[in-house]
């Protein structure tokens, strides 16, 4: 898991004797380091991740350290001193003022332990949206109406910088792809999968060939994550995306399809709270009495599934899909969406199975949801939905109202 280094400025009041200021800064750096927590003690004039509260009396010295610093105000209180009521006081000026921000009492309670070990990995996770570039490879596809953000929605709501890239790009580096590293891409997937059905040699060649141009096209512009308008390979070569989106997920680069940047997001914010690529899904059945939901996509990272089979793709019947078999399991659904892109979508749930249904794409998977499945009806956030393994709820949440609903 990400860990960020934290640094943190100390606030006492004057008439705090300094070997008392001294015992509490050691003391809540040994409980940061045994809660596994990088972490370094800095002084007034360098912007902090957080403030430890040492004593009383600091109210109006925090408000004004604050005053210099943007984002949610982080607050480290501790049992002495009076540093909580200081800390409540704080915070609820804040408030008041519309400013958001979260309190972690550090003590010996292991809730404690598990709260900075969050805020740990927020920090680091809202570092690293700052710092990603995202590429729109191709308009999002035309059936996309509510899931194509305006110039800026991105970067104001998540951080992210978002760079459009033609289309062309990626069928101008087809001429220059060279056949070996193609033909490793095939060999690979190739070996890995329990069965090839439909794609023939040709067409295991032209996927592979589309992974290596779109991996050149994402290294070109230095992208972390890419949302790819896919089917105009389909329409206009006969071929698809599927293993090229694929392989960049088990690469490590972030890549949705059909040119949806929500989606793709969301999948880059996943991977970056727990470490693994996510499942960019169509919803394709509900049952509310068991609230369930259908999830069906023809490409999945091959490191999500226990074992895969390469298919054609659905809807075309070209090309080359990935029938993945995502074991039983916690898992996590979640969606970006809104005008400002500041809705969330978010519930734990359980994969309980999967399918093979010819009337769907090709990876099938079925996941009870803990959050009611009617809510997709009632307040849908785009055709795509996110599926990751592990309950991550509560880590998702508190990160969205930390940083995006609140900003």
């Amino acid at each position: 898991m990400l860990r960020a280094m934290l640094s943190i400025l100390p606030l006492s009041s004057p008439i705090t004797p300094p070997d008392a200021v001294a015992s509490v800064i050691a003391n809540v750096a040994s409980r940061l380091t045994a809660s596994g927590v990088p972490h370094r003690m800095t002084a007034a004039g360098e912007p902090p991740d957080a403030l430890l509260i040492v004593s009383g009396g600091t109210e109006h010295i925090a408000l004004e350290a604050l005053a210099r610093t943007d984002g949610p105000a982080l607050l480290l209180a501790h049992p002495d001193r009076n540093s909580l009521p200081a800390a409540l006081e704080v915070l609820g000026a804040l408030r008041q003022g519309g400013r958001p921000g979260r309190i972690v009492v550090v003590n010996d309670a292991p809730e404690s332990a598990d709260a900075l070990g969050r805020l740990a990995l927020h920090l680091e996770v809202r570092r690293r949206l700052r710092a990603a570039r995202v590429g729109r490879i191709g308009a999002p596809s035309d059936w996309l109406v509510a899931s194509a953000p305006g110039d800026g929605t991105v970067s104001a709501a998540w951080g992210p910088t978002l760079v459009d890239v033609p289309l062309d790009e990626v069928v101008d580096a087809l001429s220059d792809v060279e056949p070996a590293e193609a033909a490793s891409i095939r060999d690979a997937v190739v070996s890995g999968a329990a069965s090839v059905r439909e794609p023939s040699p040709a067409d295991l060649d032209a996927a592979a060939a589309i992974a290596v141009a779109l991996r050149r096209v994402v290294h070109r512009h230095r992208l972390d994550a890419c949302a790819v308008r896919c089917f105009d390979l389909v329409i206009d070569r006969g071929t698809t995306g599927c293993v090229g989106l694929s392989w960049l997920l088990d690469e490590g680069v972030t890549a949705g399809c059909e040119g949806d940047v929500p989606a793709t997001l969301t999948m880059l914010w996943l991977r970056l709270v727990t470490g693994e690529p996510g499942f960019i899904a169509n919803p394709q059945d509900l049952d509310p009495r068991a609230n369930t939901l259908d999830l069906a996509h023809c490409t999945v990272a091959r490191r999500l599934v226990s074992r895969y089979a390469l298919r054609s793709h659905f809807e075309s019947s070209l090309g080359v899909g990935i029938a993945g078999t995502l074991d039983p399991g916690p898992a996590t659904v979640v969606r970006i969406g809104g005008a400002d892109l500041r809705a969330v979508f978010i519930s734990d749930g359980e994969i309980v199975g999967g399918g093979e249904s010819e009337r769907r794409c090709r990876t099938q998977v079925t996941v009870r949801l803990d959050a009611p499945v009617a809510e997709l009806l009632a307040y849908p956030l785009g055709n795509h939905l996110v599926l990751t393994r592990g309950r991550w709820a509560a880590e998702l949440r508190e990160y969205h109202e930390l940083f995006v609903a609140s900003t």
